[in-house]
């Protein structure tokens, strides 16, 4: 049995725990994170510092610093096994420049405490609701989103957070973020969710990109002032 899969050029450990047969033949397929994945290269620089919420396995991150070149990621996932296989994924790929937070992110709208996060499998369909069925639930600390940004010296924000999108940019700082490449989960929020987030973007500043955006991989670009 080989010790790791290969996804475009980024090695993630073979473990059955995470990587479960769902996940792996999506891996094997390529279809795990296509879409994403493919846009990335369209607007992210050498030198952008990214955060990235709902980090997942590290795929996304790894695939940043080892085939873009990013100088510096920040990911931020809830669940804390992931974290662990995040660090992992890391030093497979010899990853030093990205940190990992377990966190759920807050907008200022919010006051910071505790969630309960509710664990499912595969790992992409965990989340902050409770429903459907779930494996078991853990307990995450809350974090403002602008205060991630702002002391890691963001400028791009990549999000993939299972609904959690709707009003994570209510009131949110964004001040130095100049893009945001978002997945919606039109399925979790509807339609509604989906206008209550871009309205939200758009009160911040950001306008919807076509020419990167596929599918449920949205990118926003700050508008500059004329």
């Amino acid at each position: 049995m080989n010790d790791f899969h290969e996804l475009r050029g980024v090695k993630l450990p073979d473990d059955p725990s995470i990587i479960t047969p769902q996940v792996k033949r999506a891996i094997l397929a390529g279809r795990y994170e296509k879409d994403e994945v493919e846009g990335l290269p369209k607007f992210i620089e050498p030198d952008d510092r990214v955060v990235e919420l709902g980090a997942g396995i590290g795929f996304i991150s790894s695939f940043l610093a080892t085939q873009l070149g990013v100088r510096s990621v920040m990911c931020v996932e809830a669940n804390p096994s992931l974290c662990e296989f995040i660090t992992r994924a890391h030093a497979a790929n010899g990853i030093s420049n990205v940190g990992v937070l377990n966190a759920v992110a807050l907008s200022n709208s919010q006051s910071p405490g505790t969630s309960t996060f509710y664990v499912r499998e595969p790992f992409w369909s965990s989340s902050l609701d409770p429903k459907p069925d779930y494996v078991k639930e853990v307990s995450v600390p809350e974090r403002y989103l602008s205060e991630i940004l702002d002391e890691f010296d963001a400028n791009v924000l990549i999000v993939d957070i299972e609904g959690g999108e709707k009003n994570l940019f209510d009131g949110a700082n964004l001040a130095r973020v100049q893009k945001v490449y978002l997945e919606v989960h039109t399925r979790k929020i509807g339609l509604r969710g989906i206008k209550a987030c871009f309205d939200h973007l758009s009160a911040l500043g950001f306008a919807y990109d076509q020419r990167v955006s596929r599918g449920g991989s949205v990118l926003f670009r700050r508008i500059g002032r004329r």
